[in-house]
C-alpha cells in the first residue's frame, strides 16, 4: 500500500468517520480504491468498522464508541460558534443559537450595508458579538446582554474592550438615549409578538436617520395565524418609522438545542437534520423620526429557581401557594410517558402542570419542589441529608446520569451529520 494513503487514512480515522466524510477528504482518489485500502488496513488490524465508522483500533476499546472523547466541545464549535462560555439552553428560555454559517453570513451580510466608521448595536446576540470580535471589525460595537455569567465570558475573548462594547441591562427596560448614535442594530430576539414589539421600539430609538434595523423572523409555517403576526409586526415597524427594504427567506439557521433533541426523540422522530429551524432575515430602512411610547409590558418575577447539578440545568417553580411544613411529603407525579415532554411548543397544555424541569426537557409534578432546591444546595455546601434530601439525591444522580448521556448522544449526533454535510 502506497504509505502516504495508509498515513492519510490512519491520520483521518484517528476518530470514528464514515465512509461518506474519509471518500470526500482524499483528494480525489477513487471510491473503490478508497474502500479496498480501508479493507486492507482492517484486515492487517490498524484500522475497525463499527456501525459503518472507520476508526483506529485504540479508539474502538471504547464500547460507546464516542465520536470524539476528551475534545467533544472543542471540535463541536465548528459548527456552533462559542460553545465554551454559553450554558445548555434550558427549554423555558426557549434558546435557539445560530449555526456558525448563520453567524459568518449575517456579518457578512451587515459588512456590506455598513461604512468602517458606522456604530452598531447587538440586541442580545452574544455569538455575533464574539464573531465580530474574533474578525476584528473595525466599527465600534456595542452589545446590549443581561446574563452575567456570558458577558464574563465574552470579556475573556474581548482584547479591544474600548471597540467591543458590552452593555449588561435588560432590553425591556433599558433606557434607549443610553445608546443612541448608531447606524445599524442587529437583533434576533423570541419569535412572539411581545418580544418584538420591544426590540423594534428599542431599535427605532437608537438607530439614527437613514440608517438600518436587521432582525430574524420566524418564517410562514412556524406556527398557525403566524402570517397575521407578521402583518401586525410590519405595521407596527412603520409606526415606528422604519420601512422594510428586504426581506430574505430562511437565511439564518439554528442549531438545534439538546432539550429539542431530547423532546424529538421522545415524540419519535429521529430522521432530521440539526439545522433544519431557519429564520428570514428582514432589513429595515429608518426613514422619518417618530415618537411613540414604549408598548406596554408587565415585567413578570420569575417563578422559576434554577440550580446547575452534574452539568444538568434543573428549573424549580417557586409556589405562590403556602408551602406544605411536612417536609416528609415528597413524591413526584409522572406528566408524560418516559418524563421528557415530546415538543417544544409554548402551546402544549400539559406544560401549565410542571414545577420541575431540566435542561434535557424532562418535567415533573411535585409536593414540595423547593425541597429539590435545599437538597442542592445542602450537597453543595457539604451539609448532613435528611431522609427524603437522600431519596431526593437518588433522583437527582439518575436524571443527571440520563441527561450526561443523552448530551453526549446529541453532540455525536450534531458532529456526525454536519461532517457528513461538510461541502
Amino acid at each position: 500500500m502506497n504509505e502516504y494513503l495508509r498515513s492519510t487514512l490512519i491520520r483521518l480515522c484517528k476518530q470514528p468517520r464514515s465512509f461518506e466524510f474519509i471518500s470526500k477528504n482524499l483528494s480525489g482518489l477513487d471510491p473503490v480504491e478508497a474502500m479496498q485500502l480501508l479493507r486492507e488496513l482492517e484486515t492487517n488490524g490498524e484500522l475497525v468498522c463499527i456501525n459503518e465508522m472507520w476508526c483506529i483500533k485504540e479508539v474502538s476499546a471504547n464500547a460507546t464508541l464516542a465520536l470524539y472523547p476528551m475534545e467533544s466541545e472543542r471540535k463541536i464549535q465548528k459548527y456552533m460558534g462559542y460553545f465554551d462560555f454559553l450554558k445548555t439552553p434550558h427549554p423555558l428560555d426557549f434558546e435557539w443559537r445560530n449555526s456558525s454559517v448563520s453567524l459568518q453570513r449575517l456579518l457578512g451580510k451587515v459588512q456590506k450595508l455598513v461604512a468602517p466608521n458606522d456604530r452598531l448595536l447587538f440586541l442580545g446576540m452574544p455569538t455575533l458579538f464574539a464573531t465580530a470580535i474574533e474578525k476584528d471589525l473595525s466599527n465600534k460595537i456595542r452589545l446590549i446582554e443581561r446574563n452575567s455569567p456570558i458577558i464574563a465570558g465574552l470579556k475573556k475573548i474581548n482584547t479591544d474592550p474600548a471597540r467591543f462594547q458590552t452593555v449588561e441591562a435588560d432590553i425591556f427596560t433599558l433606557n434607549p438615549d443610553t445608546v443612541t448614535g448608531n447606524y445599524c442594530v442587529v437583533m434576533d430576539p423570541p419569535w412572539y409578538t411581545p418580544h418584538f414589539f420591544q426590540f423594534m421600539w428599542l431599535a427605532a430609538k437608537t438607530v439614527s436617520i437613514g440608517g438600518i434595523v436587521a432582525i430574524s423572523a420566524p418564517p410562514i409555517n412556524t406556527r398557525p395565524n403566524i402570517i397575521d403576526e407578521r402583518i401586525d409586526w410590519f405595521t407596527f415597524c412603520r409606526k415606528l418609522g422604519l420601512c422594510i427594504e428586504t426581506l430574505e427567506p430562511q437565511q439564518l439557521q439554528y442549531a438545534m438545542p439538546f432539550f429539542e433533541f431530547n423532546a424529538l426523540r421522545a415524540a419519535g422522530i429521529k430522521n432530521i437534520l440539526p439545522f433544519w429551524r431557519k429564520g428570514d432575515l428582514l432589513i429595515f430602512r429608518k426613514v422619518e423620526e417618530v415618537s411613540i411610547d414604549r408598548p406596554e409590558h408587565t415585567l413578570i418575577q420569575s417563578e422559576w429557581a434554577e440550580r446547575e447539578y452534574n452539568t444538568t440545568r434543573i428549573r424549580v417553580k417557586i409556589s405562590t401557594e403556602k408551602e406544605t411544613s411536612n417536609t416528609d411529603n415528597f413524591e413526584f407525579e409522572p406528566l408524560v410517558k418516559g418524563d421528557i415532554l415530546p415538543t417544544v411548543s409554548s402551546r402544549d397544555e400539559r406544560r401549565k402542570n410542571v414545577n420541575v424541569w431540566t435542561s434535557g426537557n424532562r418535567i415533573f409534578k411535585c409536593t414540595n419542589p423547593q425541597e429539590i432546591i435545599r437538597t442542592i444546595d445542602n450537597i453543595v455546601r457539604d451539609n448532613d441529608l435528611s431522609e427524603v434530601q437522600m431519596q431526593i439525591k437518588i433522583w437527582l444522580d439518575l436524571i443527571t446520569e440520563l441527561e450526561t448521556a443523552e448530551f453526549n448522544e446529541y453532540l455525536e449526533w450534531i458532529y456526525y451529520e454536519m461532517e457528513r454535510q461538510t461541502d
